[in-house]
């Protein structure tokens, strides 16, 4: 019973004993942690981030996500990686000692990595003599379907688009100092 954060959200909640995979390190694996309280799972969060919800020091909220998930009953495991998922438990490896333990778990959710989606783009690329006949000078893929990232990277990199649209190619220069 292998689950992601897209099933979660059509409304596919797993029951039971829930390992939460988070190797995202934003927000998203609290959130679904939450969720899957609230529904009535028991949920472990694993991550091989030395924190939960990592990158969430930069804006200041991660002490604020991981006490509320404990409080909510959420077991906490971080600088583990999950090594294999078995019919009734996972097998994690700790990413400084690599020492293995079994957890039980009657589902777990992937929040992980996932392959990009740049269907359009190839496709644009295919038919470049029909946007080029209409005055298109270029068409460049960004956000997810360029590198698949947090929210906040993929908002980043449509603002940093519409900023540099029309000015000159930089080539591989810093666009900052």
């Amino acid at each position: 019973m292998v689950f992601t954060p897209d099933g979660l959200m059509a409304g596919n909640i797993p029951a039971g004993e829930v390992v939460l995979y988070d190797d995202d390190h934003f927000y998203m694996g609290g959130v679904l942690a939450e969720l899957l309280v609230q529904q009535g799972s028991h949920v472990t969060l694993v991550t091989p981030a030395p924190l939960v919800s990592h990158w969430t020091v930069n804006t200041l909220e991660q002490g604020f996500i991981q006490a509320k998930l404990m409080r909510m009953g959420v077991s906490v495991c971080t600088g583990e990686t999950l090594a294999a998922i078995g019919q009734d438990a996972v097998s994690l490896q700790c990413v400084h000692t690599e020492k293995s333990q079994e957890i039980a778990a009657d589902a777990v959710v992937l929040e992980s990595a996932r392959i990009a989606n740049d269907n359009v783009f190839q496709e644009l690329k295919q038919r470049r003599s029909e946007w080029a006949e209409a005055g298109a000078v270029s068409v460049q893929a960004i956000g997810d379907a360029d590198a698949l990232a947090p929210i906040a990277w993929a908002t980043y990199a449509g603002l940093r688009y519409a900023e540099e649209l029309d000015a000159s190619d930089i080539g591989d220069a810093l666009p900052f100092r």
